[in-house]
């Protein structure tokens, strides 16, 4: 569909007469005779008269004229080919394209626009005021004026050094003077997942396991949620609630009820978990008990979460009591 160009020239004496005649009664009450031998009303007559030439004259600019305009726009070394109604639709669209980076927005689509021969962004998260390069927690969460980072989450198909470098490189090119920008990767929180199910009679233990499997995996995936997230993945700093895990697992074929639902976090350097009220690293909240009960994140935090065959204990109503299922097949 073709950019319809404005026209310049769409407004009569008339038009201007009426739309200055209507704003008297709010500009100045006073002022209540409106008949044409009014010196007010002459007056608006001869400026409305005056402005029409004006207008008249605005869409009378000649092609030359045009054409210059147009390579003030495109460069000194813009050359008209073609019609030149075509050249100033395809100018008009070139500036509606955004040419800097100002906003978060700007930052997250840009990045999920570029692509190169190393891969592309599946997900990016902006957080301004933050410079997630520093190496230690605290100062990643310092507020810092001017600065920006972008995590992005690539697919590439080897080593995403490389390819943060070179999306660093493409920012850089749209970015304010003003602005300090880092790219870097989610920081992942690893867990290890462990609970109980007890299942339905007739329930197939395999089964059961291999949806539970697929469900935990599908319910903290990066980028490929499937189901939950609008598909979107887990969210940048989403906390990971028990509740939410119980209500998951519950909600299985087969399942009768869930228990004993534990997060063990194996790397517990690297996500710099605490069990502290620190604002500046993830924290564990914990009941009064010391149960476990959530693990807070970081705006710059997904979670990694490993589930295998030995995660889930399978438990079936034998004998009058629940017992552990432990003959399971592949």
């Amino acid at each position: 569909m073709p950019l319809p160009l404005p026209n310049l020239d769409d407004r009569t004496y008339a038009d201007l007469v009426e739309e200055a005649r209507s704003l008297i009664p709010i500009e100045c009450r006073e002022w209540t005779d409106h008949n044409p031998s009014d010196t007010g009303i002459i007056l608006i007559e001869l400026l409305a008269w005056l402005t029409e030439m004006v207008l008249y004259r605005v869409n009378r600019v000649t092609d030359k004229n045009v054409e210059t305009f147009l390579k003030l726009l495109n460069g000194p070394e813009w050359k008209l080919e073609g019609d030149l109604q075509a050249a100033i639709r395809e100018t008009v669209l070139e500036l509606r394209k955004p040419n800097r980076a100002v906003s978060s927005k700007d930052f997250e689509e840009l990045a999920l626009a570029w692509k190169s021969d190393k891969g592309y962004v599946r997900r990016s998260r902006c957080i301004p005021n933050r410079n997630l390069k520093q190496k230690k927690s605290t100062d990643r969460n310092i507020h810092a004026p001017g600065h920006i980072s972008l995590v992005v989450v690539p697919e590439t198909s080897g080593e995403t050094s490389a390819f943060i470098k070179d999306l660093q490189e493409y920012l850089d090119e749209w970015r304010l003077l003003t602005t300090r920008l880092h790219v870097v990767e989610p920081n992942y929180v690893t867990l290890k997942l462990k609970a109980q199910l007890y299942l339905e009679e007739g329930a197939n233990p395999t089964k059961v396991g291999h949806k539970a499997k697929s469900e935990v995996e599908n319910f903290f995936h990066p980028f490929n949620s499937h189901t939950h997230w609008n598909g979107k993945g887990w969210p940048f700093g989403q906390n990971v609630y028990f509740s939410e895990l119980y209500q998951l697992l519950d909600r299985l074929p087969g399942v009768d009820y869930v228990r004993g639902i534990n997060l063990e976090v194996p790397d517990a350097t690297t996500t710099e978990l605490t069990k502290t009220s620190d604002a500046n690293s993830s924290q564990l909240t914990l009941t009064d008990d010391n149960n476990l009960t959530s693990i807070i994140l970081n705006d710059d935090e997904l979670v990694a979460v490993q589930v295998d065959r030995n995660s889930f204990t399978m438990m079936e109503h034998k004998g009058g009591e629940w017992k552990p299922i432990t003959n399971l097949t592949e």
